[in-house]
């Protein structure tokens, strides 16, 4: 027997056992050391890993201990080689029960069992190799002995592990050193400690890297300063580095450092190639790009801004190896996209990138990394939660002012913290701003002064809408500028087109304008505060350089009266938003350069002669004075230059003004619910191309709407008294009608509409489409669900362009056979709707990507010929009483979705396709959990409710380790002893747990455990290692009691739910639930107490509903849970009082008739008195 132990490689790390993770060879010295063992050995040694060996051969009599005890303790990966005479040996048998026996003590140890010149069923004990070693070993060190290596046997047998004979030494060698190096994640860097809200991150990235393909990748992580972006690329690189067998470089700050620096260190750590005669860049890149060819690198870039870098640093894609990795981290990702190509596709000249939007940290992680550095714990005491909070606000969650601020108040008293808030909320700090500004200070003039009028005014803004006042501004057309802005990472675009900006960005950019603490500057450009501006406008001290004002009232009660001479001064401004007030006087040329008016509650007398807008752009007016002689239209809307006109919230208004003088107009939006006309004139609009009306009173449209030859968009709440033939005119545009619940019929005429991409008749009573629908040869979507067409007409086959088809919720029963012909569909949604099966034909529709065929009316058997849609992503058959799926299935090699909720009539699954991602069956007729052994990239798994004949085997769940989500509900039949360590990528697991003793080991990522079914004590010591769970909710609990022992050791730990446990009398709050945020209690009929509840001190939410036993909770006292911010009860039928409820707490009441409403609540914030 020999023994060999690898230890993390560390500069200062000599021989011996090494620091931190360690792995374990175990073999038998004669059989394997001058082949396998020795060749393991050089590999690890060779990728950079130090090994530490013990060649020592034990003697006859002697017990295993010293070094070779402590490398067996506290390794972590254990590799057993077994061999023809390694059960001839005592000594590996004794060694390897100690190696069983910790790593079922301890989920994070691992076994990777190698199988040279044996199989698998020798070691299972199948066969005399292994037998009759075990007999003569049971005479010598007796049958207790041989009977627990018997065991240990038989446990690594059933492992999956390598075969010598099916790989060879090279292959099999290689293998193994990749595996041990993603389960050691050797740490090659100095990394901050405690890193929070990284692990979501590394897996998205880690599954863009997908490090087992052969190709060259690069990504690109980009967003704005101080969200973590090289810090996730330092974790990145800690991880994976040992897989690349020394070539690997992480070149930091790039952007501010000599290329030909950078160069030399790139060659150096690849190479170890010493260049210090290197003088030339261009050198420099002939260099790696001669000497990196063939081989397999890891390089990352960190925090580049421009081409010329990585071209000088990483050059083509074909100057590194197969299975090299090159990551990059910048803010700004504009040098990488194509001049004119489409935003939303990431791509580059020459390469190809996968890019990876930095996301926001949530306020969980938030919350944990300030606490962690200013309290050196997770969770903050009560008494700080709500300053902790409040802070964590004003810094907008962003990981670097959290780190700044947080370690600036570590170890400072509560008013210190208070008094860095009421800072925090005039100025901002100024680490942060100095790593904020350097985006700024990249920006053009111009891009500067759009990023100024987001952060003052237009965040939450449309962006098209804003890019109209920008290019009336500036002269030309800004949208490119606003991109530029999205690349950098300092806005986002929402899907509803709508401008974002992060907190700390916003108070960045108001900071530039305002740079005295947040006092008002005179010389500010932009004054968003109604106070503010408002007393720069009644004082006269406005500047030249306004450009913007909000003049939003304080006091809406109040209406101010300005006059042309408090505006003289503001020679410049250029937006102006008003509520409220009223003009009065002459303003003739006082408004020269306003391109925006915003006009909210307009006055019922407009006072102002001479209000001349001649460069008016966009113009919103709303109020209950906004009729038809309204006196502001006739001055205001004479504004030729007028792009944008919104008419909305004037409840009053019957009848649109005249259109005549706003010829130039491109977007009219009326949103008036008693308009019931549009003036004529509208038809002189000859740029409008985007009409949206919406009215429950319009009684029709106006016979020149015909003449709108611009328009593209079109969309009206139409009513029974419409007249649809008015639409006949719109021929040769496009548009996009929705139409309302009373509109019956389309009219033949639409089909003239040869332009139409859209066309939305959802919840309409219209039975049928005309026949006239198939000339709509560019119509890209078409939306009839919850309609009531029963047929669709033969013509729809002609509808060549047909990206989507909805027919969700209508009452079509069958497809035509013309469907075939739509060769671009994409989507077809058939979700509840009345079609029974699906027709041979669908396999023809080659484009199609999702299938939708949620419903109950599906009866017929799924065609085979399904097998055939080559391009099919997404596929739900949820409710058919289909009894099985075609094993074509398979065939779908794209597929990544499948869901089978409710499919009760399906017994078992055929073969599925490996590019399964997620699936999901339910049914009562599944005999047996299937084998998914195969589906090595699914994610999310759910199976339900199947009656299982035999005992279930979940063998096949537990070699799944990219599963995130499991359920696994078998009612209560009890599954085998489950081992899910190996589960490494999950954080949600939802399972039947009828014997508590089968689930055996969970992995320690797990952030949200379910017990369903639990009919006897639950372990807790397999909750030990679960250092990320923070939600625990137990269903169907059967027994009378209940004790929570170790979650108190869990530091995240803080949700707690139990939900229909109807034994359960006594909840005790031990010291594990101290920490606890939110307690939910749901449908516990008998339970009468709640042990230690005035312990909770933590505790935010407690919830209880259906327990009808619960008469008070008056022999606690509840004043002292200052941190209680919501209690709440719900059909609590013997409820009669609760005492000492905080006064901040919100108290809710429905249901329980007993309550007593006259108790002491006046002083609390809510009360829902519903149900009493």
């Amino acid at each position: 027997m020999a023994a060999a132990t690898t230890a993390l490689a560390s500069s200062s790390h000599g021989g011996g056992l090494g620091r931190g993770h360690e792995v374990l060879l175990s073999f038998r010295g004669p059989d394997t050391r001058l082949t396998i063992a020795d060749s393991l050995y050089e590999a690890i040694q060779h990728a950079g890993i130090h090994v530490f060996k013990d060649d020592e051969e034990l003697r006859v009599g002697k017990e295993i201990g010293g070094s070779l005890m402590q490398a067996i303790i506290k390794s972590r990966i254990y590799i057993p080689i077994f061999s023809k005479n390694y059960a001839s040996s005592k000594w590996c048998l004794c060694e390897l029960a100690h190696i069983v026996k910790l790593s079922r003590d301890n989920a994070e140890k691992v076994i990777l069992p190698i199988f040279y010149d044996v199989d698998a069923d020798d070691v299972k004990l199948k066969t005399e190799l292994y037998t009759k070693a075990l007999q003569k070993h049971e005479s010598d060190s007796g049958k207790d002995m041989a009977k627990q290596w018997e065991e240990a046997l038989r446990e690594v047998a059933k492992i999956k592990g390598w075969n010598l004979k099916d790989y060879g030494l090279y292959r099999i060698t290689s293998l193994v050193v990749e595996e041990v190096s993603n389960l050691l994640r050797t740490r090659r860097m100095d990394m901050p400690n405690r890193l929070v809200g990284i692990k979501d991150r590394m897996d998205h990235i880690m599954n863009l890297l997908d490090l087992g393909a052969f190709d060259v990748r690069s990504i690109v992580i980009h967003g704005m300063g101080g969200f973590g972006k090289t810090t996730l690329a330092e974790a990145i690189f800690r991880q994976i580095s040992p897989q690349f067998q020394g070539h690997c470089s992480f070149l930091k700050y790039v952007r501010t450092h000599d290329i030909i620096n950078l160069q030399k260190k790139l060659l150096s750590n690849i190479l170890n190639l010493s260049c210090t005669n290197l003088s030339f860049i261009d050198e420099g890149a002939d260099l790696i790009k001669t000497r990196f060819h063939g081989k397999k690198v890891l390089l990352v870039l960190d925090d580049i801004d421009g081409w010329d870098q990585i071209m000088r640093l990483a050059g083509e894609l074909n100057w590194f190896g197969g299975g090299s990795r090159i990551l990059i981290t910048t803010r700004n990702i504009e040098f990488l996209i194509k001049e004119g190509e489409d935003d939303d596709v990431l791509a580059s000249t020459s390469r190809q990138f996968s890019f990876y939007d930095m996301p926001e940290m949530n306020l969980h992680d938030a919350l944990q990394l300030f606490c962690e550095r200013a309290l050196g714990r997770a969770k903050p005491p009560p008494d700080y939660m709500d300053i902790t909070i409040k802070l964590i606000n004003a810094l907008g969650g962003l990981p670097l002012a959290l780190d700044v601020v947080g370690s600036m108040l570590s170890g400072k008293c509560l008013s210190t913290w208070e008094d860095a808030l009421c800072k925090l909320k005039k100025v901002m700090n100024e680490d942060v701003k100095k790593k904020l500004m350097i985006s700024y200070e990249a920006l053009e003039p111009n891009q500067q002064q759009i990023f100024l009028d987001i952060a003052c005014f237009y965040f939450n803004e449309e962006k098209k809408t804003a890019i109209k006042y920008w290019d009336a501004i500036f002269g030309y057309p800004t949208e490119i500028e606003v991109n530029i802005l999205k690349r950098m990472s300092l806005i986002k675009i929402f899907s509803d087109d709508k401008l974002w900006m992060h907190d700390q960005l916003r108070d960045l950019g108001r900071n530039i304008v305002h740079p005295e603490s947040g006092e008002i500057h005179m010389r500010g450009s932009r004054l968003w505060s109604p106070k503010d501006a408002l007393r720069v406008v009644q004082t006269e001290t406005g500047a030249k350089d306004i450009v913007a004002l909000n003049l939003g009232t304080l006091d809406p009660k109040k209406t101010y009266n300005f006059k042309p001479k408090q505006f003289a001064s503001l020679v410049n401004l250029r937006f102006l938003q008003l509520d409220h007030g009223n003009f009065e006087g002459d303003f003739k040329n006082v408004f020269s350069e306003l391109r925006w008016l915003s006009w909210s509650n307009c006055p019922s007398k407009f006072q102002a002669i001479n209000f001349e807008l001649k460069n008016l752009t966009i113009l919103t007016l709303s109020g209950n004075n906004v009729i038809e002689d309204w006196g502001g239209c006739c001055q205001i809307m004479v504004a030729k230059q007028v792009k944008i006109l919104q008419l909305k919230d004037c409840p009053f208004l019957r009848k649109t003004p005249k259109f005549s003088a706003i010829s130039q107009l491109e977007k009219l939006i009326l949103k008036c619910t008693k308009l019931r006309k549009i003036d004529k004139s509208i038809g002189n609009l000859q740029h409008l191309h985007y009409l949206k009306i919406k009215s429950g009173a319009i009684e029709s449209l106006p016979e020149s709407i015909g003449g709108l030859k611009s328009l593209i968009v079109l969309r009206i709440n139409w009513t029974l008294s419409m007249k649809p033939h008015l639409i006949d005119n719109l021929a040769n545009e496009k548009h996009q009608i929705l139409p309302c619940r009373e509109f019956r019929k389309l009219p033949n005429s639409i089909g003239q509409l040869e332009s139409l991409l859209e066309l939305d008749v959802r919840f309409l009573k219209i039975h049928e489409l005309p026949h006239s629908i198939g000339h709509l040869e560019r119509l890209e979507v078409l939306r009839c669900s919850d309609c009531y067409l029963e047929n669709l007409p033969d013509s729809i086959g002609r509808l060549q362009s047909l990206v989507e088809l909805d027919l969700s919720g209508s009452k079509i029963r069958n497809l035509p056979d013309c469907i075939v012909n739509l060769k671009k569909l994409k989507v077809l949604n058939l979700n509840d709707s009345r079609i029974s099966e699906l027709p041979k034909t669908i396999g023809m529709l080659k484009s199609l990507e999702q299938l939708h065929a949620r419903s109950e009316h599906l009866e017929g058997e799924i065609p085979s010929e399904i097998g055939a849609l080559s391009s099919l992503k997404f596929l739900n058959l949820s409710g058919g009483q289909f009894s099985g799926l075609p094993t074509t299935i398979n065939q779908l090699s794209n597929l990544l979705m499948l869901e089978l909720w409710n499919c009760d009539s399906i017994q078992q699954l055929p073969e599925l396709p490996k590019s399964l991602t997620s699936l999901t069956i339910t049914s009562e007729s599944l005999n047996t959990i299937p084998d998914l052994s195969n589906l090595t990239n699914l994610a999310e798994l759910c199976i339900v409710r199947g009656v299982v004949q035999e005992e279930p085997n979940t063998e096949g769940i537990e070699r799944l380790h990219a599963l995130r989500d499991l359920t696994l509900l078998v009612g209560k039949v009890a599954l085998p002893p489950t081992d899910f360590s190996s589960l490494s990528q999950l954080q949600r697991l939802r399972m039947s747990c009828a014997d508590s003793q089968s689930l055996t080991r969970l992995p320690s990522n797990l952030q949200r455990l379910i017990l369903e079914d639990v009919q006897s004590p639950i372990d807790w010591s397999v909750f030990s290692n679960l250092e990320n769970l923070s939600t625990l909710s137990i269903t169907r609990y059967s027994l009378r009691e209940i004790r929570f022992e170790v979650l108190g050791k869990l530091q995240k730990f803080n949700r707690l739910t139990m939900f229909d446990c109807p034994l359960l009398k006594t909840l005790p709050i031990l010291p594990g639930l101290k920490e606890i945020l939110c307690l939910f209690l749901y449908r516990l009929p008998r339970l009468i107490e709640i042990q230690g509840l005035e312990e909770l001190k933590s505790l935010q939410d407690l919830y209880i509903s259906d327990c009808n036993s619960v008469k008070s909770l008056n022999e606690f006292d509840l004043s002292n849970l200052q941190s209680l911010k919501r209690l709440e009860f719900r059909r609590c039928e013997s409820l009669e009082s609760v005492l000492g409820v905080p006064k901040s707490c919100e108290l809710y009441v429905t249901g329980c008739p007993r309550f007593n409403r006259d108790g002491n609540f006046r002083e609390l914030l809510s009360i829902d008195s519903q149900l009493w």
